[in-house]
């Protein structure tokens, strides 16, 4: 592994082998037949998932009484969706052990999720937390869910939009000079190929033009089994750059098998 890669992982806050979660909260939106969709999701929960002493998912959905033209809550029911959500957090917590991994916002509609060693009184936990909201509609369930599909498949993000998350927890970290694209500096492209070929082929892409190569393997890694390519160019950063570098250049490396790994600021340069 290169030693830059070491940085990569910097918005994982804890080792695998830690079996208590270190909560890293995040919100992303993502966009859903044209519509925005709002999701609120613990990262922290990704490297211990699933857990298999909290096998249940508890779902609250609850439909928002005041919302804009995308079915997003205006302020004061933003508020009121907060205080919600913390009375479920309690609740849920003290009655069932329930474990609050995420939520999600679209047309008009706020899903909660929580992972739990039973069900047992979830109903009861639910019914007190809602006491004070009785102006909204909601319907709870309790399911089994030993994969944790609901956290990995709904509320975890994809890989381009984790990509988005570090890139931007990444330039939250530079000048304010460098972020905002007013000032250049050169960044250190790292990615993943399962062949020479590939690799090679994805070199040869019109698209690459201005890069320079600062690792080229003539061999798979030892450790990954793959070719781990170390790519280099001076970048403006600042609105659109992700979506124009970032994700062009995963796009482009999943065209040829190829994984794109993350990015860096090379100091050295």
């Amino acid at each position: 592994m290169p030693k830059y890669l070491f940085y990569l992982l910097f918005f994982i806050p804890f080792s695998g082998a830690a079996q208590k979660v270190e909560h890293d909260w995040e919100n992303y939106v993502v966009s859903l037949n044209g519509r925005p969709v709002s999701i609120n999701v613990d990262l922290g929960y990704k490297l211990l998932a699933p857990v298999p002493e909290d096998s249940f998912v508890v779902i609250l959905r609850v439909k928002l009484n005041q919302t804009d033209k995308n079915g997003m809550p205006k302020q004061e029911e933003s508020e009121i969706l907060l205080n919600m959500e913390d009375r479920l957090v309690e609740m849920l917590a003290r009655q069932i052990g329930g474990k609050f991994t995420g939520r999600f916002t679209q047309r008009s509609i706020r899903e909660f999720y929580f992972y739990a060693p039973d069900t047992l009184g979830y109903n009861r936990a639910v019914n007190q937390a809602m006491l004070p909201f009785g102006s909204h509609e909601w319907l709870a369930q309790a399911k089994t869910d030993k994969s944790w599909s609901n956290y990995l498949e709904v509320l975890f993000p994809s890989e381009p939009d984790l990509l988005r998350i570090q890139s931007r927890r990444q330039a939250d970290r530079l000048p304010v000079s460098v972020k905002s694209g007013r000032e250049p500096i050169f960044v250190l492209h790292f990615l993943q190929f399962p062949s020479k070929e590939q690799m090679e082929k994805f070199l040869s892409l019109q698209a690459l033009n201005g890069y320079e190569l600062v690792g080229l393997p003539i061999a798979a890694d030892k450790k990954s089994g793959k070719f781990e390519l170390v790519l280099r160019r001076q970048e403006f950063l600042g609105v659109g750059w992700v979506e124009a570098v970032v994700i062009a250049t995963y796009r482009l490396a999943l065209d040829q098998g190829g994984k794109y790994l993350g990015w860096n600021p090379d100091h050295q340069k």
